[in-house]
């Protein structure tokens, strides 16, 4: 018999496993390229840092001229170390300019001044008092920080120096010195103090100084700033003072010899140091300094990267191992925190009152006396407490303000419907006694209606015959009425006054009215640049304050 084949097949590898072994193998290869790509990116974004794909950033500094050199000396160093910010080759340029000019600038309104080079990104100004008086909302970014600092004193000759600390003498001392003589010191044949006051940072530093020492505010603020005792204060310093178109050519004129044009001028230490025949002189009181913050502007022509490169530059300059080049200049180390200054309506009006001294005030008072004062008001009367308001202050104004007292009503001398109790004078002590005396004597009269509009005229006309230069000359009119029955109208009153007015010798018009207003008396302040207040009581605090604003502010 024949065999038969056999009709099953032979057995094949199976399929699945190999899928597997193919799908490992592509996940590994996966993988491997994988991790050499990121490598590969990693690699090429380290390359593209080294390489600034973003380009060169460049950031703008302006310095003020004291500090420039050796700010721009660190900027150097910095630069050298090829400092990268956000993908940027970072790149410091250095700008010198006085601060006070890029006060102006920034408070202009107008357009950006190219003369004063690029706009900054950052401002190293000479003191935080610079700051203070470009003080806009948004224009700084943060709280500026000191990068060095240098003490502000009196550059003077040794034999002043000598003398001035001998007899121990602050800040509150230099104006009468400014005005007088330095003979009180023992300096028979120098004259006054003649304290050069250029425009510029150590002024307004020894200016503050002053009135803080004055007025007992410190920091000085704005109400201090605008007092009389500080505007007389700083105005005696400022009257009369040589001329000097900066520090620079002060410390350059002053020399030792008692007939030198220039005695004393403010300067920092660091400038000093560069006069070896000058010395300094440290008034007691407060101790201004020149504390060179560095201030992150912000505004369209600032962009992140200048800001972050900015930050960066100010923690080098403030490095220890950047103080060197500031301690070998003359500087001290920068202060840990920022120097307290003035507001800036305090500094504006330091710097006006430096430009336009005013040696105080020189007002005639008009105090109604009329029936009606004698209307009761808190503890005692109306009149009474108009007299205690001009008593006390009396006691506040300093001496070389003038004062007079006249009352007014009807016939209160024959036929005259005023009295002069205390002619217009200096405030010596003769006439400080002769004011009180006179004030403590007064009494209402009898007689409702006044004569207040003839009085105000007689008033004025004798202010004018007593014009004193270089003081604010006024009428001070306090009265509850008027009550006129004179045969002068309000009309007319406006007419004799604007006849008489003479803009050479200013006198301006002040009034006070206690219950219902008055609107001749109101155009009346007006036409004459003075004040008007209409006040419910005499028995306020608003009363005293309105007396005391109108006999000491010029």
């Amino acid at each position: 018999m024949g065999t038969h084949r056999s009709g099953t097949r032979s057995r094949g590898v199976s399929k699945g496993p190999v899928i597997a072994v193919v799908a490992v193998a592509l996940l590994v290869v996966f993988v491997v390229g994988w991790f050499q790509l990121r490598d590969r990116a990693a690699d090429q974004d380290i390359a593209a840092a080294a390489e600034c794909v973003e380009g060169p950033a460049t950031l703008s500094v302006t310095a003020d001229p004291d500090i420039a050199s050796q700010v721009r000396a660190v900027a150097d160093s910095y630069n050298a170390t090829k400092p990268r910010v956000r993908d940027h080759c970072a790149q410091v340029e250095v700008t010198a300019q006085p601060s006070s000019a890029i006060v102006a600038a920034f408070t202009s309104g107008t357009a950006w001044d190219r003369a004063l080079g690029p706009q900054p990104a950052l401002w190293i100004a000479d003191s935080t008092r610079s700051i203070e008086s470009m003080r806009v909302p948004g224009l700084i970014e943060g709280t500026p920080v000191s990068v060095a600092g240098s003490p502000i004193v009196l550059a003077v000759p040794e034999d002043l120096r000598s003398a001035l600390e001998q007899a121990q003498l602050g800040w509150a001392d230099l104006p009468r010195l400014q005005q007088g003589s330095l003979g009180e010191l023992g300096l028979s044949g120098w004259g006054g103090l003649r304290m050069a006051l250029p425009s510029d940072d150590a002024t307004l530093a020894a200016a503050t100084a002053v009135g803080t020492a004055v007025s007992g505010a410190d920091p000085l603020n704005a109400e201090a700033a605008q007092s009389g005792q500080v505007i007389a204060a700083v105005s005696g310093l400022a009257a009369g003072a040589p001329a000097a178109p900066d520090t620079a050519a002060a410390l350059s004129i002053l020399t030792g010899t008692q007939d030198a044009p220039i005695h004393a001028v403010a300067a920092t230490e660091q400038q000093l140091k560069a006069r070896p025949g000058l010395a300094a002189f440290r008034p007691t009181g407060s101790a201004p300094m020149a504390d060179y913050p560095a201030a992150l502007m912000s505004g369209p022509w600032v962009d992140k990267t200048q800001n972050l490169i900015a930050g960066r530059f100010i923690d080098y300059l403030r490095a220890p191992s950047q103080a060197q080049n500031f301690l070998a200049a003359g500087f001290t180390t920068a202060p840990q925190s920022a120097a307290a200054a003035p507001p800036r309506a305090a500094l504006d009006k330091l710097r006006a009152t430096l430009a336009n001294p005013v040696l105080g005030v020189r007002s005639t008072v008009l105090v109604d006396v009329s029936s009606s004062m004698a209307t009761a008001e808190g503890g005692t009367t109306r009149l009474a407490n108009v007299l205690a308001a001009l008593n006390s202050t009396m006691t506040v104004m300093p001496p070389d303000f003038g004062l007079g007292v006249w009352t007014f009503g009807k016939n209160l001398d024959g036929t005259a419907p005023y009295q002069v109790q205390a002619a217009t004078a200096p405030l010596t002590a003769d006439q400080r006694t002769k004011i009180s005396t006179a004030l403590n004597s007064v009494r209402p009269s009898e007689i409702r209606s006044d004569q207040a509009y003839p009085s105000l005229i007689a008033a004025y006309k004798s202010a004018l015959a007593g014009y004193t230069p270089g003081h604010t000359n006024s009428v001070l009119l306090i009265t509850d009425g008027p009550d006129d029955d004179s045969t002068v109208s309000g009309t007319k009153l406006a007419a004799d006054i604007a006849a008489a007015i003479d803009r050479a010798h200013p006198v301006r018009i002040d009034v006070i009215v206690l219950g219902s207003g008055s609107q001749t008396l109101q155009g009346l302040a007006q036409q004459t640049g003075g004040t008007y207040n209409r006040l419910a009581t005499s028995d306020d605090i608003s009363f005293g304050s309105a007396v005391v604003q109108a006999l000491t502010t010029p």
